[in-house]
């Protein structure tokens, strides 16, 4: 292959300079040079041979052809600017509350810790509501445990559990089944649901218990005072959304305004024709097939939503097509149906009409 490929080249190179009288690549300027008392003797291929010899070439042969026609120039990268990170404001952290104690442990009850219920101090949990609702930060009424006010997540305060425990044990049936719930979860029961789990009292807590002593509340108490619960989700991590301004839309590309629809035009009554005369056949003829006589009324108004004439009394006409006109024409030997009487035959609807 890869005397092949050096035959194509010192044949490119003698098509470059015979042909196009230009010098050859840089590339192959050596190679031209030591061979350039040798042209005289290489023949010249012809248009078909060059392009059978191509078409015969490996696409990696065909690649390295091209490459020398066509060489790629590497495209340049472009270093991206990082957001600049949101800067926190400034933040008086002599009004954050201190972080609470665990309460003392009482043998009478279970050993399990808890979120402090409201209902345990109902005055103060009132003062805690009216506080919170006095600086901005009004407590839901689903809400139902003491946290700690001003920081962006809640960080609830613990309380010993209220219940007597187990025969032979320091839990309740509650607070056992909560741990083995939060253990069989891979410790991601966390939080204030029924698989919640907050430890012993005079243990310290899970790692990520929502509830003070944890790991995960010692991080939030360092971070997250003075922002709104809205802020600490999008702090200290990537730059929030700014709103998009609406797109202004040229006047010209406003809405389409849609053309009412065309209305059809109605029917106009039909004119007054003379009654059809009968046709006594002759007597040498026999009798002739009897046929129903068309009698056109002069108060008969065609209605196209019943598809049929209706006269001043409401009485509905069969429609029949006249074969030469092609217009319709009362068959006044059909009745089909009625409207009531008085009413506009024109703006009589399906829920007008009366079936004979």
């Amino acid at each position: 292959m890869k005397k092949k490929i050096e035959q194509t080249r010192r044949r490119l190179a003698v098509i470059v300079v015979a042909v196009e009288g230009i010098t050859p690549p840089s590339s192959n300027a050596i190679l031209a040079k030591r061979n350039r008392h040798k042209m005289s003797a290489i023949a010249m291929p012809s248009a078909k041979e060059f392009i059978a010899m191509l078409a015969a070439a490996s696409p990696e042969e065909r690649a390295e052809i091209g490459a020398l026609f066509y060489p790629v120039a590497p495209t340049k990268k472009t270093a991206t600017k990082a957001a600049p990170a949101v800067e926190r404001p400034p933040v008086d952290f002599s009004s954050r509350p201190e972080m609470p104690e665990d309460p003392e442990l009482d043998e009478d009850f279970c050993h399990g810790r808890v979120p402090k219920p409201f209902k345990s101090d109902e005055s103060a949990a009132a003062e805690f509501r009216a506080a919170e609702e006095a600086a901005g930060r009004p407590v839901p009424a689903s809400e139902k445990s003491f946290y700690l006010p001003g920081f962006g997540t809640k960080i609830y305060i613990g309380a010993q559990c209220s219940k007597k425990s187990s025969a032979g044990g320091i839990l309740c049936a509650d607070c056992s089944n909560h741990k083995s719930e939060y253990e069989a979860a891979g410790s991601k029961g966390h939080g204030t649901g029924k698989k919640a789990w907050y430890g012993v009292i005079g243990e310290a807590p899970p790692a990520d218990a929502h509830l003070v002593g944890s790991t995960w509340a010692q991080k939030k108490y360092d971070t997250e005072y003075g922002l709104s619960p809205s802020a600490s989700r999008s702090s200290g991590s990537k730059k929030a959304k700014e709103p998009k301004e609406p797109k202004e839309v040229p006047a010209s590309q406003g809405k389409a305004v849609i053309p009412p629809k065309p209305t059809a035009p109605k029917p106009k009554k039909e004119a007054k024709a003379p009654a059809a005369a009968a046709v006594v056949p002759p007597a040498s003829q026999g009798p002739a097939e009897k046929k129903p006589t068309q009698v056109i009324a002069d108060d008969l108004t065609l209605n196209p939503v019943l598809d049929c004439f209706i006269n001043s009394e409401g009485v509905c006409f069969y429609a029949d097509l006249d074969e030469t006109t092609l217009e319709p024409i009362p068959d006044m030997s059909r009745i089909i149906g009625s409207i009531p009487k008085g009413m506009d035959p024109e703006e009589a609807t399906e829920k007008d009409f009366t079936p004979a």
